[in-house]
């Protein structure tokens, strides 16, 4: 008697865990509760058979595995014979894929039905849903009577192929002997290769991962069989001095010693899939790797500010991100990431932290020069949630918000910034419009919103920009919805007594009346004073910081002239221009906060030494991102939060009306452009 895949995979997951309830085999793998039961007797059957104790079901401890079973559960699944396992279709497919990506000989309807023991309509079936992962490699199966069934396509993507079938194939139930099987791989060669891996760690001193050690001996075989039967590279960018300058490169000769010999655009490839390994343990380069680690440690500062987090050790789980990076920086560069089987459980399970995390990755993506893809920022997230709970960190207990704002980009931002330094315990997850408000896929518990919006959450309306007086408005709000207090409902006599037993008061009445103002927010007069009035429009956007050209090269040339007045004048230092060109992403322009217009700017950290603004005039726009041209370049130089904003808000209003946006375009002269602002500055300004 054989296992079911469904019976194998819920007796697999008992025994790993201890107490596991019938309705959470229903959730974790989306059966109905007669099909988990269906497939319990179906394993004491088989554990029956084996002679081995059945498991028990009881409602208050959950199902019960005796310890003789966890302990002769992975030998008895060894000692299957294949012909009594009857692979699950995912499974099939994948067979059915290996055989095809290193084929010997031509494979026909016979070869697959009677090497995974199906029938051909079965096979077919298969073939058909195959194509649909194929595509996904850009790949084409085709079948002549000539040369039976094959697989069509780039080199390139059929060894990627097989680099994800592999370690999918090897978790299998019998997974080793089903690829030596349909491979014919010998299993004499494996054994001696993963003596070699296990030489090359102590060499370079690493320690590859435990299934990575498993994989690498069938990955190597399988390709080197491609290699010999000539099937060479085409174009694959692989940077020579990249590769060439590490240990790895120069192990591969160690690896293949009395194997084979391969061209030199194989070796790089062989040596990517040492670099590119998951790793236990490597070894820290000061030199090579210290802008990585600079990159994940600006990584864990996001994601802390993001998350409204303390990380514990720090440097304990940068060294853990590193040991996870270092292999993963070749597998981004170079395309080899393969799939993450843990991938949906994260997004469904841990959605909260996987979005956190990824809104925190600009750091690393900025080192890398690539996109990190969602497969490998799963890993990511697994670290930093389980570092989290290991110092007893809870994301799912604090309270998480979403903006909604339908103004511009960079006034969203603001908002969201303002919010966030206002509430530091609360958890704001993004800034979004209207219409992505309405589709939102995560879960919230709090709505800051410009406008009015119908939502069952807590609701509270805010202000685009928001002046001090409101900041202190909206915290007693909030705070009084989250607390659960209203100011009406507070006994000033009782607070007053209370106040008796430690003060001596002089004026019980004129308390009284101050701490009802103070609850009630009306007319408050504490906390700190503006002591100067913030410069508007026309302050800092004087002739002498306006410049006007007819046109420029490219939008770094344009933000380059835009910001040299504050340069000249010291306003700015270089560093300061360097980083809003860094920092700009054209893929994400939200510095276009009008038509042909942009307000490049960084952080007052960047360099600022006074609050300025200047301005670019072009006649002739330049493309700053696909179809967005500008033709207005307004530089912002703040120097806080905050003094800016008078000045920013009649910027807004000014660059509202396209009117006067061409007006500055079609400028004979900077009189005519300061006339224009004076007019806005003078404007009193709604928010």
């Amino acid at each position: 008697m054989f296992l079911d895949e469904r019976s194998f995979q819920l007796l697999k997951e008992i025994t790993l865990t201890h107490g596991m309830k019938i309705k959470d085999l229903e959730k974790k793998f989306q059966l109905t509760r007669s099909q988990i039961n269906y497939s319990l007797k179906k394993i004491n059957d088989w554990l029956a058979v084996n002679h081995l104790p059945k498991i028990n079901n009881s409602k208050q401890t959950g199902i019960e595995v005796e310890p003789s079973v966890k302990e002769m559960f992975p030998d008895l699944v060894e000692k299957t014979p294949l012909n009594e396992y009857v692979p699950s279709e995912n499974e099939r497919i994948n067979l059915i894929l290996v055989m095809l990506v290193s084929r010997s000989q031509e494979l026909s309807l016979f070869h697959f039905s009677n090497s995974i023991n199906v029938s051909r309509n079965t096979v077919l079936s298969d073939l058909k849903k195959a194509e649909t992962l194929l595509n996904r490699y850009d790949l084409k199966l085709v079948y002549t009577r000539r040369h039976g069934y094959y697989l069509e396509g780039g080199e390139i993507q059929k060894r990627l192929l097989l680099l994800n079938l592999v370690p999918k194939i090897l978790k299998m139930k019998s997974g080793e002997k089903w690829l030596v099987r349909l491979t014919e791989i010998c299993k004499k060669d494996i054994k001696s290769l993963a003596s070699r891996f296990e030489i090359i760690e102590k060499k370079v001193k690493i320690k590859f991962t435990d299934e990575k050690l498993k994989e690498l001996p069938y990955l190597l075989l399988l390709l080197l069989r491609r290699m010999q039967r000539g099937k060479q590279l085409n174009v694959y960018d692989i940077h020579f001095s990249d590769i060439s300058n590490t240990k790895e490169y120069h192990l591969v000769e160690d690896l293949l010693w009395n194997i084979a010999e391969v061209h030199e655009q194989d070796r790089l490839f062989l040596t990517l899939q040492l670099l590119s390994s998951s790793v236990l343990s490597v070894e820290l380069n000061k030199e090579n790797d210290q802008h990585l680690v600079s990159a994940i440690k600006d990584l864990l500062l996001s994601f802390e500010k993001q998350a409204c987090v303390t990380v514990q050790n720090r440097d304990g789980l940068i060294e853990k991100l590193f040991q996870h990076m270092k292999p993963a920086v070749y597998r981004i560069a170079y395309g080899l990431t393969t799939e993450n089987p843990l991938l949906k459980d994260i997004q469904i399970h841990h959605g909260d932290v996987h979005h956190l995390v990824r809104k925190s990755l600009d750091p690393l993506e900025t080192f890398l020069g690539k996109t990190i893809p969602e497969d490998e920022l799963a890993y990511l997230t697994i670290l930093i949630k389980s570092w989290l709970q290991q110092q007893g960190e809870k994301l799912t207990t604090k309270l998480k918000a979403v903006v909604v704002c339908p103004n511009g980009i960079s006034v969203s931002k603001l908002l969201l910034e303002t919010l966030r330094e206002m509430f530091s315990d609360i958890i704001f997850l993004d800034c979004i419009s209207v219409r992505e408000f309405n589709h939102y896929a995560l879960d919230f518990d709090l709505v800051f919103s410009s406008v009015t919006l119908k939502t069952n959450k807590k609701l509270f309306l805010v202000k685009p920009f928001i002046t001090e007086e409101e900041e202190k408005n909206l915290k007693l709000r909030v705070y009084q919805e989250l607390h659960g207090y209203s100011p009406s409902k507070i006994d000033y006599e009782m607070l007053m007594e209370v106040i008796q037993e430690h003060a001596n008061i002089t004026n019980v009445e004129s308390l009284k009346k101050s701490l009802h103002s103070f609850f009630h927010n009306s007319n408050m007069k504490y906390g700190r004073q503006h002591q100067l009035v913030d410069p508007n429009l026309a302050d800092l956007l004087k002739e002498d910081v306006i410049v006007m050209r007819e046109c420029v090269t490219s939008w770094e040339e344009a933000i380059q002239v835009a910001a040299h007045p504050l340069l000249k004048n010291k306003s700015i230092e270089a560093s300061y221009i360097e980083q809003m060109i860094s920092q700009f992403n054209p893929e994400e322009p939200y510095i276009i906060i009008a038509p042909k217009v942009a307000i490049p700017h960084a952080s007052p950290e960047d360099g600022v030494n006074n609050i300025a603004m200047s301005m670019l005039c072009l006649q002739e726009g330049v493309e700053f991102a696909p179809q967005l041209t500008v033709n207005v370049v307004i530089v912002i130089a703040a120097i806080d939060r905050k003094k800016h904003l008078q000045a920013l808000f009649q910027l807004n209003e000014l660059v509202e009306n396209e009117e006067n946006i061409s007006q500055m375009i079609n400028a004979k002269s900077k009189k005519e452009i300061t006339e224009l602002v004076n007019y806005y500055a003078n404007v009193k300004v709604t928010i």
